[in-house]
């Protein structure tokens, strides 16, 4: 059974229903988001009121994952799947009296999402304008159409990639999953084996996954995520879904991020959280040490069942590593990395999960102080510094420079930020920004893991 979502960020953010009339029924009218500062907002005239000249009309109600309308024939599905973006112009050239009513179901099914015109005069619905695949349906699009398109013959297939896999002995998990292929019997299906080490549900995705994995095993060196999907899918313009860059992350045993150049920045996950994005499930409550999300394919869509009471955000790698380890914070806490000043990249999921209580340990320098203001700002919450008092900064160990005059020129420049900041930090901040301001001293996160580590999961208890 498909699992039944709202779109979870990448169609909301900026976007506020509009009461129009003319909405059909089981749709909604909301704001087209403008573009300002790097974040999606409502637009707002010169006096803050909204302004609305045309409407995006999405699902009102909870859909399928991915569940086509039931009168769609399987043609008009490929059409549907194969643009990303549709003018009206095209969609009545295809459906013809029927454009209204198919793009109305589709809309329902939560598969596009339709850009309308807005008659100001009577606050009433106007004429369409084109229609987006919504983020759901674009994420499983090539998987989708794999499975849609004419069939191929399986222990032929199978055979292919048996032999792309042949000899292969490393990454583990791959030479795992070749041998579950070669015991599948002759004339089967196509599907995923029922052993298998990875999370994938559909055969596209695990074909997919296991081709591009099958590339990347014999190269010696990193190659691009266009590279190496045009090496394993004979087109570098297709894209990476984040179902088949969970999979193929599975199969090589790296994350996504590290195996693979120019890519999504990965957001690593610690807690009591479970994301479905499309074929694919990540338990960040099961994985370990942690697992990897694709922030971009996260900002997108997907079913988030979130159970934990807090949320910590760490600065540095190797301390997330250290606090996974502990399984009194890891039971409740969802700890979170997003890769130094790229943590600011998890505001959208953040903001998109309960309000629970948020704690940030970064290090103890002015930059520190900047990704902390940055998150706060962002997620417009309080967020709690955990790991960041003046009595670590001050006994903690300073951060050392290669040379007296690099020393010198960083300690001016954090004394200039640190000035530039304390002011808009909230109160446990102020002593902080101080010193750093008076003495240019950082000290890193890594350095007081004996320190703190030990009372993480009391000082974790202790925020309201």
């Amino acid at each position: 059974m498909r699992d039944h979502y709202k779109p979870l960020l990448g169609e909301v953010s900026g976007r506020t229903p509009i009461p129009l009339a003319g909405v059909p029924s089981g749709l909604e009218a909301v704001t087209v988001p403008v573009r300002r500062d790097g974040e999606s907002r409502v637009p707002k005239d010169r006096r803050g009121r909204t302004k609305v000249s045309r409407v995006d009309l999405v699902a009102a109600d909870r859909v399928a994952l991915f569940e086509p309308p039931a009168g769609l024939s399987q043609a008009d599905l490929v059409w549907t799947l194969s643009a990303g973006r549709r003018m009206w112009s095209s969609v009545s050239n295809r459906f013809g009296a029927r454009a209204l009513e198919v793009a109305v179901e589709l809309v329902r099914a939560g598969g596009v999402v339709l850009r309308c015109d807005v008659d100001r005069n009577r606050l009433a619905l106007g004429s369409p304008q084109s229609w987006t695949l919504s983020g759901a349906w674009a994420q499983q699009a090539a998987d989708e159409l794999t499975e849609l398109r004419p069939r191929r013959d399986p222990d032929e297939v199978r055979r292919e990639l048996l032999e792309l896999l042949d000899g292969l002995t490393s990454p583990v998990p791959l030479a795992v999953e070749r041998e579950l292929l070669a015991g599948v019997a002759q004339g089967s299906a196509l599907a995923v084996p029922a052993a298998t080490g990875t999370t994938a549900r559909s055969w596209a995705t695990y074909e997919a996954a296991l081709r591009a994995a099958g590339k990347w095993a014999r190269m010696d060196r990193i190659p691009g995520a266009a590279e190496l999907a045009g090496l394993a899918w004979g087109d570098t313009h297709i894209a990476w879904s984040a179902a088949r860059s969970i999979v193929f992350s599975q199969l090589v045993g790296r994350e996504f991020s590290l195996a693979v150049k120019k890519s999504d920045i990965t957001i690593r996950v610690r807690g009591p959280l479970m994301w479905h994005q499309g074929t694919a499930i990540a338990d960040a409550g099961r994985s370990r040490p942690w697992v990897g999300l694709p922030s971009e394919g996260v900002r997108l869509v997907g079913e988030i069942d979130f159970r934990a009471s807090g949320i910590l955000l760490v600065e540095n790698a190797e301390t997330f590593q250290e606090v996974c380890e502990i399984e009194e914070i890891t039971a409740s806490w969802l700890c979170v990395w997003g890769q130094g000043k790229a943590v600011v990249n998890t505001v959208s999921l953040i903001a998109a999960l309960p309000p629970v209580r948020v704690a940030a340990w970064m290090d103890l320098d002015a930059a520190g102080l900047e990704i902390f203001l940055m998150l706060s700002d962002r997620l417009s919450r309080t967020v709690t510094p955990i790991g960041m008092d003046l009595d670590l900064l001050r006994s903690g160990p300073a951060r050392k420079r290669s040379t007296v005059e690099e020393a010198r020129k960083a300690e001016e420049e954090d004394r200039r930020l640190a000035a530039r900041l304390k002011d808009r930090l909230p109160a446990p901040l102020w002593d902080v920004a101080e010193h750093i301001e008076a003495t240019g001293k950082s000290v890193e996160q890594q350095t007081l893991h004996d320190r703190v580590l030990p009372s993480l999961a009391g000082r974790l208890a202790a925020v309201r």
